[in-house]
């Protein structure tokens, strides 16, 4: 297995054993992938967004309706009648006849007096009504959004573009795993510059 450039993790991690490996091997894994030029076949990824417009319900406002009880001063006026008994006495000089001598008598007289009083007394009515209720109105918005999808441009190589493609792969066929790696994150994620 050493042969083929097999690499024990266990020994990479401590150091062990891994630079024989690397030596031993020519190119590592990944840089046989970078190099494998048998798959041709890549792709990229046509991504489009799609919009989708929906509604829900929210609560814009609302009225509370309360009843309570207000007291107010009301004032009438009314006409009332009263009685006063008054007792007048008349002199009187005429001889007496016969109606007067039956009366001549002890007795008494009696004379009522009579008041209007005012009273008062309460009837409640319903003179108006309160109702709650909802008008609905529907009205039609306008949605403005952007939405975004992968255009591809495709473009010929040009001669002089393919033979440093063919330099850059030649260099990285000379270099380690680790060479590769620090290669890349030294440059970001382009393809690696010739050292």
């Amino acid at each position: 297995m050493d042969e083929d450039g097999a690499v024990n993790l266990d020994e990479r991690t401590t150091g062990k054993g891994y630079a024989a490996g690397a030596a031993g091997a020519a190119m590592t894994d990944t840089t046989r992938r970078d190099l494998d030029t048998t798959n041709t076949d890549k792709s990229i990824p046509i991504i489009e967004e799609n919009l989708r417009v929906g509604k829900r319900e929210v609560e814009t406002g609302g009225v509370r309706v309360r009843s309570r009880i207000v007291e107010k001063p009301v004032e009438e006026h009314l006409r009332l009648r009263e009685e006063h008994v008054h007792v007048e006495r008349t002199p009187v000089n005429r001889a007496a006849t016969p109606a007067d001598l039956n009366s001549f008598k002890e007795g008494d007289i009696s004379l009522t007096e009579h008041a209007e009083i005012p009273m008062v007394d309460k009837e409640a009515r319903v003179v108006e009504e309160v109702r709650i209720g909802k008008d609905v109105e529907e009205h039609v918005e306008n949605i403005h959004e952007t939405v975004r999808k992968t255009d591809v441009d495709i473009d010929k190589l040009s001669s002089d573009e393919l033979r440093n493609r063919r330099t850059d792969m030649d260099a990285d066929a000379n270099l380690t795993d680790e060479e590769l790696r620090r290669r890349r994150m030294n440059t970001g994620p382009d393809r690696p510059k010739t050292l």
